[in-house]
């Protein structure tokens, strides 16, 4: 009798033990970098900057999708029922930047090298980045803050926050982010007027067809300036 009370309580105490192993692989899976190197990551989108009355809300993009495979991702946001689509690829591996539009029956795409991305970046307002050892945790993972200054006429600044636990290597190459090493999981951008913050709201590591991060095909090259005039259109039209 008290060999099986023993015995009973020793397989107890083994499956203790594999439940709190468990607990702990999945509690501590962002504080480790993951070796998985594709998935998806999906982002709310806010507009700190429009007022909340304005109708035009409902119109505009809610979610972003980032998917990244091998250090190269894409993000895409839609609006107005999927009548407007508009993606960012970005391939290190060619210091290749894309930026595809899509409104209605209109399919633009702008292409980018390495001299191109520096020359659009140099172009744009400076930022100043000041790091922190504050820490937020957002969808699992502890995120380093940053402060962002804005050397533009309206002297603007906000957070970030970002991690180096996902698997990309150096995500923010092509973009006004290029000195936080990690990826940002809440960041906000503004351009055309329209001011937009992202924030994660959940990861999903799966695989991503390669064609994510290839321009389809009908679409017209076109120059930066030219994209920026179209885009400067779709956006006023959403005010």
């Amino acid at each position: 009798m008290l060999y099986a009370k023993n015995l009973v309580l020793n397989k107890l105490f083994n499956l203790i033990i594999i439940l709190l192993a468990v607990t702990f692989t999945f509690v501590g899976c962002g504080d480790g970098v993951s070796n998985k190197t594709e998935g998806v990551i999906e982002y709310k989108v806010t507009y700190p900057k429009m007022e909340k009355d304005n109708f035009m809300r409902d119109f505009m993009p809610d979610k972003m999708h980032v998917k990244f495979k091998d250090n190269t991702y894409s993000n895409s946001l839609s609006a107005g029922m999927g009548m407007f689509k508009s993606s960012f690829i970005c391939n290190k591996s060619n210091s290749e930047y894309i930026q595809i539009v899509k409104l209605i029956n209109k399919k633009y795409a702008l292409k980018l090298d390495g001299d191109g991305i520096a020359k659009s970046m140099a172009s744009k307002p400076a930022y100043t980045i000041e790091f922190t050892d504050e820490v937020k945790e957002i969808i699992g993972y502890h995120c380093n803050k940053a402060i962002v200054n804005v050397n533009n006429e309206a002297q603007d600044a906000f957070t970030v926050y970002y991690t180096d636990k996902i698997n990309i290597e150096t995500p923010n190459w092509c973009n006004e982010y290029v000195e936080i090493p990690g990826v940002l999981l809440e960041y906000q951008y503004e351009k055309y007027g329209v001011c937009m913050r992202f924030t994660a709201s959940k990861i999903e590591f799966k695989k991503v067809d390669d064609e994510e991060f290839l321009l389809p095909t009908g679409y017209t090259l076109i120059s930066e300036p030219e994209m920026d005039k179209e885009m400067q259109e779709i956006f006023d039209s959403f005010k």
